[in-house]
């Protein structure tokens, strides 16, 4: 029985911004599933799944950067570089994922990837996001 992910997720990694601080949450809590979806998918349903996982934390990433364009935030284009890191997870991920032939191979791509992206989501969100709080104007703070 392979064990998931505990969510990283806590209130503390809030920004200021309800609709990123839930999707954010949203997103940790999905990677956090990856172990019980490996432990009862078989390939194609995981493959399925991972494409999925990928998908939606690219539009965590480009829903974050459109909020940050349109608060006029003086670090977005240093903000999508970094972004950029993530995506190359991704990228990657998705190229192994097409040569994965076998339930074993997507596990373990499924493992190595959620694994990586949730700890990088992590300290993004705490190294890098938290900058942007005193930016965050009132229509982002109770949407």
């Amino acid at each position: 029985m392979t064990s998931s992910l505990a969510s990283l997720w806590s209130p503390d990694l809030g920004v200021g911004s309800v609709a990123l601080d839930r999707r954010n949450r949203e997103v940790f809590d999905q990677l956090a599933t990856a172990g019980s979806r490996i432990d009862r998918l078989d390939a194609p349903d995981l493959t399925r799944w991972l494409r999925a996982t990928y998908t939606q934390f690219d539009i965590l990433l480009t829903e974050e950067e459109a909020e940050l364009a349109e608060i006029a935030y003086p670090e977005l284009v240093f903000h999508r570089k970094l972004h950029e890191q993530a995506r190359s997870i991704i990228r990657a991920a998705c190229l192994q994922l097409a040569r994965a032939d076998s339930v074993d191979l997507v596990a373990a791509l499924a493992r190595e990837s959620c694994a990586a992206l949730s700890f990088w989501l992590m300290r993004h969100v705490i190294d890098v996001d938290k900058l942007f709080f005193p930016y965050i104007d009132a229509r982002y703070r109770g949407a």
